[in-house]
C-alpha cells in the first residue's frame, strides 16, 4: 500500500486530486462541533498534503498529528507532530482528543478487497 500512495503523490499534481479541497469545510466544521480547546489532541489520519492542518494551526490548535504512510506526501509541512506509518501498524503513544479520519478506512477496505480478488 506504501508503494500505491508514494506513487501518487509522485507522479499527479495533488492540487488536483479528487479528495484535496482547497478549504476542508466539512473536516473543519466537524473539528469545531466539539468546542474543543486549542491545546486539544487531534490526529487526522490519512492527512498526507491536505490543507486541514494549516487550517487547524490558523486558528490557534497547538497539538496536531497528521499520520499518512507516505513520507513523500508530507514532506512539505512543519509544525505539525508528523507520524510516517501505516495505520493498521499504528500504536499511539498518546490519547488524542479528535481523531479525523476523512477516507482512510475507506480506502483500506478497497484496497483490501482489490487484494482479496487477485488471489
Amino acid at each position: 500500500m506504501k508503494d500505491h500512495w508514494d506513487h501518487i503523490y509522485e507522479t499527479r499534481d495533488t492540487d488536483k486530486v479528487i479528495w484535496k479541497q482547497k478549504i476542508p469545510t466539512t473536516s473543519l466544521d466537524f473539528i469545531h462541533s466539539f468546542g474543543l480547546t486549542r491545546n486539544a489532541k487531534i490526529i487526522d489520519v490519512g492527512g498526507g498534503d491536505s490543507n486541514l492542518v494549516d487550517f487547524l494551526l490558523e486558528v490557534g490548535f497547538q497539538t496536531i498529528t497528521v499520520l499518512d504512510i507516505s513520507a513523500i506526501a508530507i514532506e512539505k509541512a512543519k509544525n505539525v507532530n508528523w507520524k510516517i506509518c501505516d495505520i493498521t501498524d499504528f500504536k499511539p503513544s498518546t490519547t488524542f482528543d479528535v481523531w479525523h479520519d476523512r477516507a482512510t478506512m475507506t480506502h483500506l477496505r478497497i484496497i483490501d478487497f482489490i487484494y482479496q480478488s487477485k488471489k
